[in-house]
């Protein structure tokens, strides 16, 4: 992912190692996007912040992290979804949930508001876009995407390089 992280966003294809976090990871990143025809690429900014304490525990996930995104999901083909500039973390734009399970670890970046809200019910059958973080090298992480609502769902990869903490 050396360069410029538009020309050079490339698929990932190892699984994450074990114990590996984001926990770390607070700051500004440029995102980019890319469907998997590689036709379309949506590129904009997400902003991590620490998740306090009283937020972190998600059942069989802890979220890390919180924040804000502004990426123009419909580039891609994703679900453009709404509240992605809420920086509440009862019901943030961008929330990094973290969970180790009998297929390994997994770290998910899951975006808009409704879908992310902690003291709510869970809906299964809402519009989502995740990020499925598959690399984490220093200031960069990297993965697949996918977003959808109901059967129907895109998908594609993604770059990730911090700008600035």
């Amino acid at each position: 992912m050396a360069g410029d992280s538009v020309t050079s966003c490339s698929p990932v294809g190892a699984p994450l190692q074990i114990q590996e976090t984001m926990a770390y990871m607070a700051g500004r990143y440029r995102l980019v996007m890319v469907s998997d025809d590689e036709n379309d690429r949506a590129v904009g900014f997400v902003d991590l912040k620490q998740m306090p304490e009283a937020y972190r525990d998600w059942g069989a996930s802890t979220a890390t992290l919180f924040g804000k995104a502004d990426v123009g999901f419909d580039a891609v083909g994703a679900q453009q979804m709404k509240g992605l500039d809420s920086p509440d973390p009862e019901g943030p734009g961008v929330l990094v949930l973290e969970s180790e399970g009998s297929s390994g670890q997994s770290i998910l970046l899951r975006f808009g508001s409704e879908p992310n809200r902690w003291a709510g019910e869970t809906v299964f059958d809402a519009a989502f876009t995740v990020l499925d973080v598959g690399l984490i090298e220093g200031d960069r992480f990297s993965g697949s995407w996918r977003s959808g609502v109901h059967a129907e769902w895109v998908e594609g990869y993604f770059c990730a390089q911090r700008i600035r903490f």
